[in-house]
């Protein structure tokens, strides 16, 4: 039997069994015990690991590069059908296996972590239901289902994160991610619409054949884009497209709502900043680049929004003090670096960071929650210090970690963040020539700072002397805590070979060359047609370099990783350490900016939060509570009771009166009508 057959029918399985857990877990948690509800929850997760497996093993050793699942029509926009579908190729299946398998290590660091927390079914449902979208919003076969998952996870997250709602701080951070979430959306339902309206379709393998088939400057003759070209038309839909990618991966401006994420459990944090939530805006774009190498100016933003953004993350995260604040902003900056990736057209080594960066981050913040756990939930890095020697598996683990999301030699994240700033200084841009050499030049300072903050809050939580917390004993987690640990860790340094610069690029790079032929295919086209436009030789496609070619840039980048681990060393080992107090006490202005995190959120608070609550409360009091209320609902009946209260004086039961009555309205009757 051929085993896509197989899996043609199984796909749904995948996204099916963690909604079955989150349904189970929901409704009849409370009452099936602890025991039972881990066991639904790690099940189900599990068994679609199984299923992610299979078809990753299919994608790549079997006969078909592609599975697709129609499991049911859904509903018809005019012509355009919409089918609830499903589908593999080499990118899903690379994506939804790091789903469910670093989601499934979650869910096992959560039974130890949330042992004592009464509300643990409630989690463990949430958890379920938060792998579930996001499986939807990966395996979607068209933008519809995609949108599905993309508003799924949004829910989920709102519910992890507010998941201790009875405190207000937490349940504001909640809110404020789904709020800021709602934004990005907006912009994507926007850009679907766009497409939708530009090509008949949202079925990828549709706008896919599509795509092959348009000239970017061709004018369209009718419809609501009627003389534009349609590069102009796919440039707006993929910069709203963006926008909600934005909002979704936590880009500037709409990052914000991420360090406040915080909030939620740890292992909450770990799910939402390794492979889920936070990379959907980089799975979508890599999904759609086909789309976005017909249109320089939106490649162009994305690269220059993530390079910023990379670099103001990490500015910010220098002068944090809270542990899980710190790897919140390096999340940022590393999804910084990914869009960087997508922007330049290296597809590959974007979507090889995201999943490195799955591997060391969730490690990190698992790291982080076994520290809190150690340590009475303290979260300030300044009260811990020299725990290693009472935390030797988490110290190890978080280590390894920090060595391969700083970029140091041969752990993974050397090798996919330098493939992404490799990418950045070689790859063309014939429209935006300075763009190349900035986004090197920025992607380096990035790493730099990368490497000082995360070696700052090692230093000063593993090593040196304890400055806090004198007295309590710090204790090392249970296995079901450091036993993903070091599954994770393992991880971070395995994944090293899938980005080793042999003769013929990455094997990573190889490996999805077929998913992305489509997009180099259509850049081909566009870099022929700025040639005619711009008067110049049509630059070379990007290609595989191997390790002679890349080994300049490694040097430049292991540099500038040891820089920054050196500066951390110096100031809180070395004999530097008195000097971070000395520089906040003399710039007193410059540290409280990087401290309140350049004070963005309160001009957000001054220039939208602030005056949309002042509209909404002059709404409510004017239009809601006054207009509404009181003139239109109570007004009326108001004036009904009062017209009745007149009626009343002839309603008093006196035959005589109503004979009067009628007798006045009888003359006035005949003398409307006869005089």
């Amino acid at each position: 039997m051929d085993p896509t057959l197989g899996l043609q029918n199984a796909l749904h399985w995948i996204v099916l069994l963690p909604l079955i857990g989150a349904a189970i877990n929901g409704l009849l948690g409370k009452r099936l015990g602890r025991a039972n509800v881990h066991l639904i929850a790690l099940g189900v997760i599990f068994g679609a690991f199984v299923v992610s497996a299979l078809a990753l093993y299919e994608v790549s050793f079997g006969g078909s590069q592609r599975i697709e699942e129609l499991w049911w029509h859904w509903f018809t926009i005019g012509d355009i059908p919409v089918e609830m579908a499903f589908a593999v190729d080499r990118l899903s299946a690379t994506l939804i296996c790091v789903v469910t398998g670093v989601g499934f290590l979650i869910h096992l660091f959560s039974t130890e972590y949330m042992s004592h927390d009464e509300g643990y079914w409630r989690y463990f449902a949430y958890l379920n239901l938060f792998v579930g979208m996001m499986s939807t919003l990966v395996l979607g076969a068209n933008l519809i289902v995609m949108f599905v998952g993309w508003e799924g996870v949004g829910l989920a997250s709102y519910l992890l994160i507010g998941f201790w709602y009875t405190d207000d701080t937490k349940a504001y951070a909640g809110r404020k991610a789904f709020v800021v979430n709602r934004i990005g959306d907006f912009g994507f339902l926007l850009g679907v619409f766009t497409l939708i309206g530009l090509f008949g379709t949202v079925d990828f393998v549709e706008l896919q054949a599509a795509a092959a088939r348009v000239l970017p400057g061709a004018v369209l003759g009718g419809g609501l884009w009627s003389g534009w070209t349609v590069g102009a038309v796919l440039t707006v839909a993929c910069l709203l497209l963006f926008v909600g990618a934005t909002g979704k991966s936590a880009q500037l401006p709409l990052y914000v709502w991420l360090p406040d994420a915080m909030a939620g459990p740890t292992p909450v944090s770990a799910l939402i900043h390794a492979a889920t939530m936070v990379t959907a805006g980089v799975y979508m774009i890599a999904r759609l680049s086909f789309l976005y190498v017909y249109t320089p100016t939106a490649m162009t933003v994305v690269a220059i929004v993530g390079a910023l953004t990379a670099i103001f993350a990490a500015l910010m995260a220098y002068a944090q003090n809270d542990i899980k604040k710190v790897l919140a902003y390096s999340t940022v900056s590393q999804l910084g670096f990914m869009f960087i990736g997508v922007g330049v057209g290296a597809w590959w080594a974007a979507i090889y960071h995201l999943v490195t960066h799955a591997f060391f981050k969730a490690c990190l913040f698992l790291g982080a929650g076994s520290v809190m756990h150690g340590m009475n939930d303290e979260t300030d890095i300044r009260k811990f210090g020299g725990i290693r020697h009472e935390m030797w598996h988490t110290w190890a683990t978080f280590g390894i970690s920090t060595i391969a999301i700083t970029g140091i030699l041969p752990l993974s994240g050397f090798f996919s963040k330098d493939a992404i700033i490799h990418a950045a200084h070689v790859n063309p841009n014939p429209w935006y020539s300075w763009v190349p050499t900035a986004l090197y030049v920025v992607a380096l300072l990035a790493a730099l700072s990368t490497a000082f903050y995360m070696w700052r809050m090692f230093n000063l939580t593993f090593n040196g002397e304890r400055r806090g917390m004198i007295h309590h004993h710090a204790h090392e987690s249970g296995p079901a805590m450091t036993g993903p640990l070091w599954v994770l860790a393992g991880l971070a340094v395995g994944a090293a070979v899938w980005g080793f610069p042999l003769l013929g690029g990455a094997r990573f790079e190889r490996f999805l060359a077929p998913v992305f032929e489509p997009a180099r295919q259509n850049l081909a086209k566009t870099y022929t047609l700025a040639a005619e436009q711009l008067a110049i030789q049509a630059p070379p496609l990007p290609e595989s370099h191997g390790f002679g070619e890349m080994l300049g840039g490694y040097i430049v980048a292991l540099i500038v990783a040891w820089i920054g681990f050196g500066i951390a060393w110096y100031l809180y080992l070395g004999p530097g350490r008195g000097a971070p107090a000395k520089l906040a006490q003399g710039a007193p202005g410059l540290y409280s900016a990087f401290a309140n995190k350049f004070y963005v959120d309160e001009f957000y608070d001054l220039v939208i939060v602030r005056p949309l609550k002042g509209t909404a409360r002059v709404l409510y009091q004017v239009v809601d509570s006054f207009a509404i209320d009181k003139v239109l609902v109570n007004g009326t009946a108001m004036i009904t009771g009062w017209i009745a209260q007149i009626f009343r004086y002839f309603q008093n039961g006196d035959v005589q009166r109503y004979a009067v009555v009628m007798a006045v309205s009888a003359v006035a009757i005949l003398w409307v009508f006869l005089g």
